[in-house]
């Protein structure tokens, strides 16, 4: 029994593994699908091939990647895609969309060949763009996405609420992280000097600019350390400066090797406007690294303030710096905060048992085509 894989809308496995998360992708879901209905078909906006990325003769004789042979617009490989690759989409018994974003194929291989699928609903997808035609579209994908899927993955329950509005069936399946490779550092391993990591997009709607804010209330021998790439990297480089706040930009690590800067740091921030359920704070948790969250809807979803964490108001950068001095100054918080997010990560979010559920959703999705 084939299942296809569709990313979100232009993704691929290249930018998968250009922003980390390689290792998620193929260990975390290639994997566990392949050995659950033998074969996977990737279907990828980008020219490329699993033998690019892996040489684990198993998984290239179980998954394959149908990708252009040139680079195309995103836009005309969503509405040729199904045409296209027209015998494979045939073949497949359900189609699995990661994000929203990418449900322009599954949409017309259904209306096709009357191929199922299941697709991630991971946040408020038309809300994050701004007035005008882009944002009318995308709240018109996002209706009809949601109208005609088989099955619908929410990762929060305001989510699955939002969705159950038009979708036949929702199932709650918060995001996940492999606890194996996330673990807490032994406390001889964390360095002396305050350090206050962030990891993500280096973008405006992750309030990055009241993190380095923050700093100037705090004592100056504090170091941020900004892992990933984006956008506002010379804008926050220019603040640092100005400020006189020390701010260290690592570019971005795969995820095999992150749990090493959380391991190297004293507190996680997560400074964002808006959060669907951000896997970046999963892992800090899993680390046993005690976070400092903006109280947005979805790091509430995760955090619970005083217990598993601290929540702030996103636009105080000097809250926010008097929850990381709590944490960087009170040894005994920080433990405490740290390890009840380890235990609520271990019990809730283990990747593993979460794919196995969504698994079992989608061979029940096959099996009713």
């Amino acid at each position: 029994m084939a299942v296809g894989f569709l990313p979100a809308l232009g993704g691929g496995i290249r930018a998968l593994a250009e922003t980390g998360q390689l290792s998620r992708l193929v260990d975390g879901y290639m994997r566990p699908y392949a050995d659950a209905f033998g074969e996977v078909v990737y279907f990828s906006y980008l020219p490329e091939s699993l033998a690019d990325f892996s040489n684990d003769r198993t998984l290239l004789e179980r998954v394959s990647v149908l990708a252009p042979l040139r680079p195309a617009p995103r836009g005309r490989r969503a509405v040729t895609m199904a045409g296209a690759h027209a015998a494979a989409f045939r073949r497949c018994r359900a189609l699995r969309v990661f994000q929203i974003t990418g449900v322009i194929p599954a949409l017309l291989a259904h209306a096709r060949f009357g191929v199922p699928y299941v697709t991630t609903y991971g946040f408020w997808y038309a809300e994050l763009s701004g007035s005008g035609p882009k944002r009318l579209l995308k709240s018109v994908v996002e209706r009809l996405a949601l109208r005609h899927a088989a099955a619908v993955i929410a990762t929060t329950e305001e989510l699955r609420s939002g969705a159950a509005r038009l979708a036949p069936r929702v199932e709650l399946i918060p995001n996940g992280v492999d606890t194996r490779l996330f673990v807490p550092a032994p406390r001889a391993a964390r360095l002396e000097s305050p350090r206050i990591l962030y990891v993500g997009r280096l973008s405006a709607e992750k309030n990055l600019s009241a993190v380095v804010a923050s700093g100037t209330y705090l004592e100056p021998d504090v170091n941020f350390r900004l892992v990933g790439a984006g956008p506002l990297q010379q804008a926050l480089e220019a603040q640092a400066r100005l400020l006189g706040v020390r701010v260290e930009f690592r570019g971005v690590v795969d995820q095999a090797k992150l749990s090493a800067e959380y391991a190297a740091s004293d507190v996680f921030v997560l400074a964002s406007f808006t959060e669907g359920h951000p896997k970046v704070l999963l892992e800090a948790m899993a680390c046993g690294l005690p976070c400092v969250a903006s109280d947005c809807a979805g790091n509430r979803s995760i955090v619970t303030h005083g217990e598993t964490g601290l929540l702030f108001d996103p636009h105080d950068p000097r809250q926010l710096a008097d929850r990381l001095r709590q944490v960087l100054q009170d040894r005994d918080l920080a433990l405490r905060l740290g390890q009840a997010g380890r235990a609520l990560v271990a019990e809730r979010y283990d990747l593993s048992a979460l794919v196995q559920r969504e698994i079992a959703l989608v061979r029940a999705v096959a099996a009713g085509r």
